[in-house]
Parts: structure tokens; sequence; C-alpha cells
């Protein structure tokens, strides 16, 4: 049965820092057998040959009076130890009992082919050695100390079953913090994909999930605004286009008046220019490319186009280099300013244009009177009426330029003249904007 991969991230962490845990235990043990206990086990070995072998000249240069009370003191006997049976301290220590056999074999490997050795485990063990001595074999015992080292093998198992769970309960704390605020994040989407307006998301939390909380929370307001613009869209065509919508019914109605016909046209303009507004501020013109264009000449064109229909705007251009824009936006940015001083202002129509060292600046001022102060900063609002209500309008032609010179890195400022009137100002960062 193969092993499946935790789907949560609390489970995938956590198996990789018990395995991390596990393999940095094994890492450890390796290193300590390979670079400590494998040169102490060959240091051991080679030390206690030489003690074997000095034993055995020391043994065989005795007389044999002496050489038997040695032989007595060292417990020697004739015949060779029983066999050696597995211990169950050596059993259930398996680097006991990898030392016991890497230390046998060093040490045969220091010792001459007539020298025989035997370990003897138990709970006193004992390490034999074979002794030609006097032409007789002798079976020496030398004690083993016991190592202490290995009897807390389980208390070594102990410690990394428990670091393991300690590396989970790690896990489990630190995912519990970022578990919460991407729950509360999936239930704010889910709320969201219904069609509700869920609350703020919390902003508590690491950096990376308080930024995912912040952009979600700044995606819900701006849905949030979407639908509130479309919703007030909808109910201000609604009533934009039925003032006209009645007008042209009533001129239908009474074809016998002298003027019925240029007056259902003048409707029907009318509500093809309310339309065209709306289309306009929805298309927004992000799709349009940025191409080099001549500001004065676009604005010289629409003034000779206003004179045509009897409106006169006086003209001051001064010099400006050519610009990286939307022609076509930026023509419709102009229209909508110098149509809103046409309609409202009617007097003193006038249109500059400069340069300076924070960019290029065009003005569309009138005469006229004007609106209220409080009204100023909430005319570049969609569907914000001023004074002059009555006389027609969407509301949107400054929100539009407004959006316009936006995209264009810009600002629109509407402000009041001294001296009676009203000026909208258009300006653009020439510097970014300077066509190459």
């Amino acid at each position: 049965m193969s092993l499946r991969w935790p789907s949560t991230l609390l489970g995938r962490n956590a198996l990789l820092l018990t395995a991390a845990i596990s393999i940095s235990q094994i890492m450890a043990v390796l290193v300590f057998i390979v670079f400590v206990q494998e040169p102490r086990v060959r240091g051991t070995a080679a030390l206690l040959a030489q003690q074997i072998m000095t034993v055995e000249r020391l043994l065989a240069a005795l007389p044999e009076q002496d050489r038997a009370r040695y032989l007595e003191v060292l417990h020697a006997q004739s015949a060779p130890p029983a066999p050696a049976g597995s211990s169950a301290a050596l059993r259930f220590q398996p680097l006991a009992r990898f030392e016991a056999q890497r230390f046998m074999a060093e040490l045969k490997a220091h010792l001459p082919d007539h020298v025989a050795v035997r370990m003897q485990p138990g709970p006193e063990a004992r390490l034999w050695v074979g002794l030609p001595v006097a032409g007789q074999p002798y079976w020496i015992a030398l004690p083993v100390e016991r190592s202490e080292r290995y009897r807390g093998a389980l208390i070594a198992i102990g410690m990394a079953v428990l670091l393991a769970a300690l590396g989970v309960l790690i896990a489990y704390l630190i995912h519990r913090r970022i578990n919460r605020p991407l729950r509360q994040l999936a239930a704010a989407a889910e709320r969201l994909g219904k069609g509700e307006q869920p609350e703020p998301v919390s902003l508590v939390g690491p950096t990376e999930i308080s930024s995912v909380a912040a952009a979600f929370n700044d995606m819900t307001r701006a849905l949030a605004d979407i639908d509130a613009t479309r919703a007030l869209m909808l109910a201000s065509i609604s009533h934009d286009i039925r003032t006209p919508l009645t007008k042209l019914r009533l001129a239908h109605a009474m074809p016998d008046l002298a003027d019925a016909p240029q007056a259902a046209e003048r409707y029907i303009d009318e509500i093809d220019a309310i339309v065209q507004q709306f289309i306009d501020y929805a298309r927004g013109g992000d799709g349009e490319a940025f191409s080099a264009a001549d500001l004065n000449a676009m604005i010289e064109q629409l003034t000779a186009d206003f004179t045509g229909l009897g409106q006169t705007f006086a003209v001051s251009l001064q010099p400006l280099p050519l610009l990286k824009i939307r022609p076509v936006s930026m023509l419709r940015l102009l229209v909508n300013l110098m149509q809103n001083a046409a309609r409202y202002g009617r007097v003193g129509l006038e249109v500059r244009s400069w340069e300076d060292e924070t960019g290029v600046h065009v003005v569309v001022a009138d005469r006229g009177p004007g609106v209220d102060a409080r009204l100023l900063p909430l005319l570049n609002q969609p569907f914000r009426r001023g004074d002059q209500a009555s006389q027609g309008g969407t509301g949107l032609g400054l929100a539009i330029a407004s959006r316009i010179a936006q995209q264009h890195g810009g600002s629109l400022e509407l402000s009041l003249r001294a001296g009676g009137g009203f000026q909208a100002e258009l300006h653009l960062p020439a510097a970014r904007l300077k066509a190459g």
C-alpha cells in the first residue's frame, strides 16, 4: 500500500519537521560511529593486542614454577570456554552488538594466527584469549568493563519520539496562527461568490497572509463600488432619458406643430448624447494605445468647431512639446470640459495652455455663475451635478475627464475663478509623457 502525501499544509509541514528531526538524529549517530567510536575501537583493539602479546612473551620467559602461579592468578584453563550465546542485553542494543563485533574484528586483525579470542557476553562479560604456553594451550579470561553508553538506548528512542511529537506541536502552533486568517479569507470568498458583501478580512497574521487579506479587502471594496456605480448608472439612465423621451412622444403626438420635426430630431440627439456619455464612462478608454500628439493642435481644432456652433473661446496657447497620450481619450476630455463651459458658463469662455517645471497645464474657464464651493470636491465623481442640474446632463462629463487625466498620470482640478466663474485645470507630467 503506497503512502499518501498529506493534503493539509499542517500535515505536510509536520511530516517534514518529523523527517528533518529523524534525519538529523540518524546523521548524528553516523557521525559519532564513523568519526568517534570507530577510531576509539581501533585504538583500544590495538592496545589490547599489544598487552596480550606482552602477556604471552612474559609467560614464555618465566620459569615453569612461576608460570604456573601466574596462570593461576590469570584464571587460565586448558579447556576452551563454552560457546558464546546471544545475550539479551546485546540483542536489544544494536549499537553495542555492532561495537563488539567491530572490536573483535580489529583485535583479531592485530593478533597473530596462533592466538584465539572469544567474547563471552553476559552480566559478567569476559574476553577469553587462547595462548600456547610451553606447547600447551591455555585460555586466559580478561574482564571486560560493561559500557553504560548503550543502556540509555530506549531513553534515546523515547527522546526521538518526543522530539518528533514536539515538531508536530510546533507545526500545529505555527499553522494555527496561519490557518485562522486563511479560514476567514475562504469564508469571505465564499460569501462573495454567493453575491453577498462580506465583512473586511482581518489583517492580523504573517506579512504574506496580511498582504493577501488586504488585497482581498481592496477587491471587495472595488466590487462594491462597481455594483453601486452600476446601480446608480442604471437609475441615472432611466431618469435622464425619460425627459427627452417624454418630449419626443409629445412631438410625435402633435405632428401639426410647426417645429415638431426639428424638436423630435433635437430630442433624439439629446438621447443619443446621454447614451454616448454612459458608454464613454463605461468604456474608460483603457484599450487605446499611446501615441505622439500635439495637444495645442487638438485645442485649436476644437475651438474652431465650437466657434462654428456659435460658442467662441478665447485662446491663449503657449508652445508645448509632443506628448505621448491617448489621442481619442484626450480629445474626449477636452470636449467634455469645453461643453461644460459652453453649457453652464456661457460667457467668458477661454482655453489656456502652458508648460512649466511640473508639466503641461491646460485650463478651460468661463465667467458664468459657477457652483457652490461645497460641491467642488464632488463634481469629479460620477452622476454628481452642480447648481445648473436643471439644464440637463448626465453628471458624467467631469468624471470621464478626471478618469482620463488619471490614466495619463495626471489630474483634473476644479476651482472657482476670482471675480466669478468656474475653471477646470488639467495637469499632465510632461517629463513622463513627452514623446521621443
